[in-house]
């Protein structure tokens, strides 16, 4: 029995899922270093093809079919939400998703997401903090489908983080990314300002970048990977860095998909230079569910180790199809 799961951990150096789930985001990575999507898995990836996706661009919830998934990440607590269709449209809800690495995170958030298809495919989004008293946002999302062009713009109306002196910030993330061929070249731009205690930031934190991906296959095995560059106009405008994100997938039988990803900072400036992580998962599919996971990485998304301990199944999610 040791063997066969040495076996299938194995496996997972060539390995990834094309479904949403926060466990396979964290071993892709979002193509940004994270730097706009985060780390946290939950706002899908520049680079690679995933149904959260659409909360940076919702209209990629547009095609979906009917799902439901709940979630538990080590770091990010639970988080539930559902995709069906209404009508000619798209509908998405989900409750506690993190917020993205753009905008200030809080607990007990809203998303619903709303798409549809007139020739052109758009999508419509709003994410809102629930609790009173805590650090809070509103933020709206608009992005269409049009060919090959993926344009989003996501802004976010009220931002505050619940202190006596409290701080205040508006922003803005727009971008676009497009598809040529196995490739697909993205940027984006965030723009940021504060307000503590009445008084407001004379310059914007303004974070901005452009990467390529592309998607190979190698036999049995599907490679995504992706270089990008970013630059942050905030507390330490020289910082820039340069990363790099790959993500392995296959089939190691009918009922398991094993996935691996690895990203490094080719370049690091003007900041503490970023960690060479490698992170191994899975998903099992049960009949119409998935049951998606992070096998520990070593890094402290999730764990700080491999082993058959805490953090062998640190993140997790269900997601069933019908």
């Amino acid at each position: 029995m040791t063997k066969k799961i040495i076996a299938v951990l194995a496996l997972s150096l060539v390995s990834s899922s094309a479904f949403a789930s926060q466990a396979k985001n964290i071993v892709s990575g979002g193509g940004d270093g994270g730097n706009i999507l985060g780390g946290n898995g939950m706002s899908g990836s520049f680079y690679t093809n995933d149904e959260y996706n659409m909360f940076w661009n919702p209209a990629f919830i547009n095609g979906q079919k009917n799902w439901a998934i709940i979630e538990n990440g080590a770091n990010s607590g639970t988080s539930a939400g559902f995709v069906t269709d209404v009508s000619n449209f798209n509908l998405g809800v989900f409750l506690n998703r993190p917020a993205s690495a753009h905008i200030s995170t809080a607990a007990q958030t809203i998303d619903v997401v709303l798409g549809g298809d007139m020739g052109v495919k758009w999508g419509i989004g709003l994410t809102h903090t629930l609790s009173e008293g805590a650090p809070g946002f509103t933020q709206l999302n608009a992005g269409v489908i049009a060919g090959d062009f993926e344009p989003f713009v996501n802004y976010i109306l009220k931002n505050t983080d619940g202190a006596t002196a409290e701080t205040k910030a508006t922003g803005m993330l727009i971008g676009t990314r497009y598809h040529w061929g196995d490739w697909t070249p993205y940027a984006a731009y965030g723009s940021g300002k504060a307000t503590l205690a009445g008084v407001e930031a004379t310059e914007s934190a303004n974070t901005w970048g452009l990467g390529v991906g592309r998607a190979a296959k190698l036999g049995d095995v599907t490679m995504n990977y992706a270089v990008s560059y970013w630059k942050d106009g905030g507390a330490n405008p020289s910082a820039s860095e340069i990363p790099v994100e790959m993500m392995f997938t296959a089939d190691a039988a009918s009922w398991l998909v094993v996935r691996a990803g690895f990203s490094h900072n080719l370049i690091s400036r003007g900041a503490a230079a970023g960690a060479t992580e490698t992170r191994l998962g899975g998903t099992f599919k049960l009949g119409k569910a998935d049951l998606d996971m992070v096998v520990g990485n070593n890094n402290t998304i999730g764990g700080d180790s491999f082993g058959f301990d805490a953090n062998l199944f640190a993140n997790a999610g269900l997601t069933y199809r019908w």
